[in-house]
């Protein structure tokens, strides 16, 4: 029976990811863990603890196998390790105290996910706070507390859904407690969806443009991505961006797709956007070895009149070893200077560490050797602020933190999920730009190879989205950041908090005698 709450419990947590609408599991999935977990060996904890992780994960993660089985088993079975050190942490204090063991979940749980998400092999993507984008009014409170401050809350909920349940007297405190901790962040964030809209935005224009990820890479398609995407910019003017059959590339060839999109417009058509973003990679090449990508980006910044951001490849001079998953921008007056990827997907864009051991570097994993990027670079385009987390980086608070901090006004997130098919994988990646919007109060665009581009307001708020699959652009204003807000300025500290007082917790537990 324990096997099957704990089972059941990692398909509800599964079940309240995106893109299903059953997000409310999420307030019910650790109630059968809990559950499960009482009176129990620490082995039979740990065992049961990860057993509720690796179906959550297998269920919500499977999507990795299609780029890599092997990635996929590795991070199903490694992940649910940290549930499984929960349910131990849990098994040692509830042995000596269920009702402390209650009141300490939420912070045990807390800063499991802070130390899953921590490092170079740092994975946050499952962490419960996630579960609540859709919910726009709930995650509202993360500019205070941040994403895993929902974790914390939602946590709470599970605690006292399960007391009211099991309570044999005074079940009208547990009831009561609900309510209030159910209704604060209900009242904080209608109080924050009622305030006015940022004044200060920019427009911007998203491009997606469907390229299949083998197609993209192909040597008879690379050095065409780019021309692909000058002649979808060159549309823009006649406000050609409206959104193309889902298999129209699918039925075309991609010379036939090229001749077609390019057409004959190559006169000046201004436009009145301010910034053009292409996707991740979408340049094909290591821009600065083929001087003819520059040229055409810099065409087509001419001719629409907007300076272009644009993913790239690229490498330091200075060490021909270090390679990077970078953007750039380009306007008429030229190029900038790159921004490099700061968090790289451990085991397929970096084997973790690789720069210190070099035997690593002679692994081959079907992924990359990127070098990580050590600046949070902020791009000031004629006095637009903003900074480019690429693809893996939107799920980390602290990357987008890093860049607020360092005066970026909005964000242009770009990727890459063609890998992943019809998926629940693009839809939780989108997700994560909820958060970061609300969390430090600036507007996102996300442009994607494949999709799902979008434009998210300064409240988490979805105003222009692209579907899977789908060639288009997207036109639309983003919202400035004006000030910080306290997550900013004070970081994850609700995660930090959890992972103090965890040890202490241990101790406190440890002076109780065992049952």
């Amino acid at each position: 029976m324990d096997l099957l709450f704990a089972a059941a419990g990692g398909v509800l947590l599964s079940a309240a990811q995106p893109p299903l609408v059953t997000v409310f599991l999420a307030y019910f999935c650790l109630v059968p863990l809990l559950v499960a977990l009482r009176n129990k060996s620490y082995r039979g904890a740990f065992l049961l603890a990860y057993l509720y992780a690796f179906v959550s994960n297998l269920l919500s993660l499977y999507w990795i196998a299609l780029p890599t089985f092997a990635g996929m088993v590795g991070a199903v079975v490694i992940l649910s390790l940290y549930n499984g050190l929960f349910g131990l942490v849990f098994s040692f204090i509830e042995r000596r105290s269920f009702p402390l063991a209650l009141a300490s979940a939420p912070i045990l749980w807390t800063a499991m996910e802070f130390i899953r998400g921590f490092g170079r092999i740092g994975f946050p993507w499952m962490d419960l706070g996630y579960t609540q984008g859709p919910y726009v009014v709930i995650i509202q409170m993360a500019d205070i507390i941040g994403h895993r401050g929902i974790s914390f809350w939602l946590v709470v909920i599970n605690v006292l859904i399960l007391t009211l349940v099991i309570s044999r007297r005074r079940k009208w405190l547990a009831g009561l407690a609900l309510l209030v901790i159910a209704a604060l962040p209900i009242g904080y964030g209608l109080w924050r969806l009622n305030q006015p809209p940022a004044q200060e935005t920019v427009t911007v224009a998203l491009m997606q443009g469907n390229i299949p990820a083998k197609m993209k890479w192909e040597g008879s398609f690379r050095r065409k991505n780019i021309q692909y995407y000058a002649a979808m910019i060159d549309t823009l003017a006649d406000n050609g961006w409206q959104v193309e059959d889902e298999d129209e590339i699918a039925r075309n060839d991609s010379a036939s797709l090229l001749q077609r999109d390019r057409g004959p417009t190559k006169q000046s058509h201004q436009t009145d956007i301010d910034l053009i973003a292409l996707p991740e990679t979408a340049t094909g090449h290591y821009h600065k070895k083929k001087s003819w990508v520059i040229y055409e980006l810099t065409a087509a910044s001419k001719r629409a009149g907007a300076p272009i951001l644009s993913g790239t490849l690229d490498y330091d001079l200075d060490n021909r070893q270090n390679y990077y998953n970078a953007a750039f921008v380009v306007s008429e007056k030229g190029a900038t200077e790159s921004y490099h990827k700061m968090i790289l997907v451990p085991m397929s864009e970096q084997i973790p560490w690789d720069e210190k051991f070099s035997f690593l570097r002679k692994l081959d994993l079907g992924g990359s050797h990127f070098s990580p990027g050590k600046t949070a670079m902020v791009f000031d385009i004629e006095g637009m602020k903003f900074s480019t987390p690429i693809c893996y980086e939107i799920a980390f608070a602290r990357s987008a933190r890093r860049f607020a901090k360092n005066g970026a006004r909005f964000l242009i997130t770009i990727t890459n999920d063609g890998w992943f098919g019809v998926t629940p994988g693009p839809y939780q990646h989108a997700n994560f730009c909820r958060f970061r919007a609300v969390e430090n109060r600036f507007g996102i665009g996300r442009a994607a190879q494949t999709g799902i581009s979008l434009i998210i307001d300064e409240k988490g708020r979805i105003i222009q989205s692209l579907p899977l699959n789908a060639k288009g652009a997207i036109v639309g204003d983003i919202p400035l950041k004006n000030r910080d807000t306290f997550f900013t300025k004070a970081g994850d500290w609700v995660a930090y908090g959890s992972l103090f007082a965890s040890p202490i917790l241990i101790i406190l537990a440890g002076f109780l005698k065992k049952i």
